[in-house]
């Protein structure tokens, strides 16, 4: 029994194990040969400038709230992060610019922290049509005054306040909701592209689209028709829950990321992103996610997580920080000034997966399907975040059991995290902290044991 117990510890058990339950676990193989993406530019977010809009300051935000959303952010280790922009926030009459008016100033304070801490971001101008976004004198996408306006804007963050940060550009928020009209908004993209050339700013950033949401044609029409001018392909994806418990999800991005890769020859080389991701349930809405509280919201994240990385994207960016981002809003992973900016469920894996998940990782898929068990590898090569992270995700009704094995090992320590309904560690901020912390070794196998309906990550990544 000694040696047997011994055996099981070296394994790096959690939560029982297969071999003295009787159980054959699932082996789960990740090879050198099944890649998914060799330059995972990390699991983000979206963070739109409204913390110090009116809304907020009427429930008196203050700038110790201010630390606190940002110290978590730099805990977060976040890697990408989808801003919004709006060119109303600058443009004056007669095509004068304020630099300075409170939108500007409030933008640039989210621009500042992703500066400093390293933190890419696709900077997405919501667009010109709606009553809401009209900015003067210009008439819709298709106007060259907003072009004009868009590269003035981006001459002045780039250059002028040298934000390198700033990678990517999206013109319009989900056009085919916002402007309805393909024509009018390719033509504008190619109004912003030549504009950006004329600047120079083309050398800085890359444009990103078609940013559609539940129109594939506009995903395609971009492909076919603007594949000279995007540099990076994006779309978002409110799923169905059962579409994400059937591991369709994947088979989704599979079937869009293909596309580009097959008619764009220079696609290999481009961000395939999700720019907008969560789940679609009843009574869900632009600013109310009604399961933002539900424990079970963060494991259908984290499937989800999984799909789209083993589908290949590039980038999976939440929607989205926090609830302070937009007033009466709620599908933040913490809440605004009235709630005390508490920790929502959902915060636990998908933070998790920010910082365990460094940008650069190459991710892999698992060699065996499982309908229950969800599996994402990434390995990182970063000189401050070498070591891999495997993350599991048990969709099933009973506690499932994994041996885990990677194409290179040697003995690391692994850590071990756990996010199940009765147990999810986490110190005095809320932060998840491992459940144990043992040697192991992933060529040799790791079996683990994920409770029913759980995430399990485990990793050798220790980031400071």
């Amino acid at each position: 029994m000694r040696r047997l117990l011994a055996a099981v510890l070296a394994l790096g058990v959690w939560g029982g194990t297969s071999m003295l339950a009787g159980e054959q676990p699932v082996v789960l193989t990740f090879e050198r040969s099944a890649a998914a993406c060799k330059s995972f530019m990390g699991f983000g977010v979206e963070w739109d400038p409204g913390f110090w809009h009116g809304w907020n300051l009427k429930a008196g935000v203050t700038e110790a709230d201010w630390e606190l959303v940002t110290g978590r952010i730099a805990r977060m280790k976040v890697p990408v992060m989808r801003v919004m922009m709006q060119a109303k926030w600058c443009l004056r009459a007669g095509g004068q610019y304020d630099w300075d008016s409170p939108e500007m100033k409030n933008a640039r304070r989210y621009l500042d922290v992703c500066q400093r801490l390293g933190i890419t971001v696709i900077l997405t101008d919501w667009g010109c049509e709606p009553d809401w976004l009209k900015a003067p004198g210009i008439a819709n996408v298709a106007d060259p005054k907003y072009a004009e306006a868009i590269g003035t804007y981006l001459d002045h963050l780039l250059n002028a306040k040298g934000y390198t940060c700033i990678r990517y550009f999206v013109m319009v928020n989900e056009p085919n909701y916002e402007v309805k009209d393909w024509g009018r908004w390719k033509k504008g993209v190619e109004n912003v592209a030549a504009e950006l050339a004329r600047r120079g700013l083309d050398r800085k950033m890359a444009l990103a689209g078609p940013d559609e949401s539940n129109d594939e044609g506009w995903h395609r029409n971009a492909v076919d028709q603007l594949q000279k001018t995007l540099g990076a392909y994006d779309v978002h994806r409110y799923a169905q829950p059962d579409e994400v418990r059937s591991g369709r999800l994947e088979a989704f991005f599979r079937t869009q990321w293909a596309y580009a890769l097959e008619k764009d020859p220079q696609a290999g080389a481009k961000p395939l992103i999700v720019g907008e991701a969560g789940l679609c349930h009843p009574g869900f809405g632009a600013a109310t996610n009604p399961r933002h509280l539900d424990f079970d919201y963060g494991v259908e994240m984290a499937d989800y997580a999984a799909q789209a990385a083993n589908a290949g994207s590039w980038a999976v960016s939440a929607w989205m920080l926090e609830d302070s981002s937009h007033q009466n809003f709620t599908w933040g992973m913490w809440q605004g000034k009235a709630g005390g900016f508490a920790l929502k469920p959902w915060f636990y894996p998908w933070s998790l997966l920010c910082r365990q998940v460094p940008a650069g990782s190459t991710t892999y898929r698992p060699g065996k399907a499982d309908p229950d068990l969800r599996a994402l590898a990434a390995r990182s090569e970063a000189k401050d975040a070498p070591g891999w992270t495997i993350c599991l995700v048990n969709r099933g009704a009973k506690p499932r059991t994994a041996v885990i094995r990677t194409f290179e090992g040697g003995a690391v320590k692994l850590k071990h995290y756990l996010y199940a309904k009765d147990q999810a560690p986490a110190d005095k901020d809320g932060f998840p902290v491992p459940v144990q912390e043992r040697a192991g070794d992933l060529q040799a196998g790791v079996e683990v044991t994920c409770p029913a309906n759980a995430v399990y990550l485990l990793t050798s990544i220790d980031r400071r």
